[in-house]
């Protein structure tokens, strides 16, 4: 089976939005007021498969609870476990700006190969924990899941959907569409196999 690599029009946009995170983050964007809820500047490195996603805009379908949200992350997979960062800043539905920060770690599941939004590609599954808050809803501790989804080849339609248990059920949360973009990738590569 031949490796397809992943093409640069879809990693120059991926790092583009990485890089718009680091960016913030040095400049100060992603601390609020508050400056309890700080997003870090990196996830963990290292590990055969990387995964890395951004989001700018409103989640699909609309939702009355929310209008607008940067959500990005990044870590890595190695042998049934995933390590990593995720951050959200959601604005709308008559709420203050909320933030939060997700550490990944533990049991994860890696599916190459399967078909989404009508095309083939790879997804990951990704236990969650909010590890800081200012949404006084969704408190410090709520477990979570985050799956990935990034589609093969030259045309790409990604996901992203974020579940959690009760007490943050308000950033439950899909993404699709041309401000969604996700990247999995073994080394730079296609992933074909867990």
């Amino acid at each position: 089976m031949a490796i397809v690599r992943v093409g640069p029009h879809r990693c120059a946009a991926v790092f583009a939005v990485a890089a718009l995170a680091g960016v913030a983050a040095i400049a100060g964007l992603s601390v609020p007021a508050s400056a309890s809820v700080v997003c870090p500047a990196s996830a963990a490195a290292g590990g055969p498969v990387q995964w890395v996603f951004g989001q700018l805009g409103a989640p699909s379908p609309p939702s009355k609870s929310l209008s607008w949200t940067w959500t990005r992350g990044s870590g890595t997979w190695n042998g049934g476990r995933a390590t990593g960062a995720i951050c959200a800043e959601d604005k709308g539905g008559g709420r203050p700006t909320r933030h939060l920060v997700l550490s990944v770690s533990g049991s994860s599941t890696l599916s190459p190969g399967i078909t989404r939004l009508g095309l083939p590609g790879v997804g990951i599954r990704i236990v969650v924990r909010v590890t800081a808050s200012d949404d006084p809803a969704c408190p410090r501790g709520t477990p979570g899941s985050v799956t990935l989804f990034a589609s093969y080849y030259s045309v790409h339609r990604d996901s992203i959907v974020m579940h959690f248990a009760a007490a943050c059920t308000g950033h439950n949360h899909t993404f699709t569409g041309s401000t969604a973009h996700v990247e999995i990738d073994r080394n730079g590569a296609q992933v074909n196999s867990a």
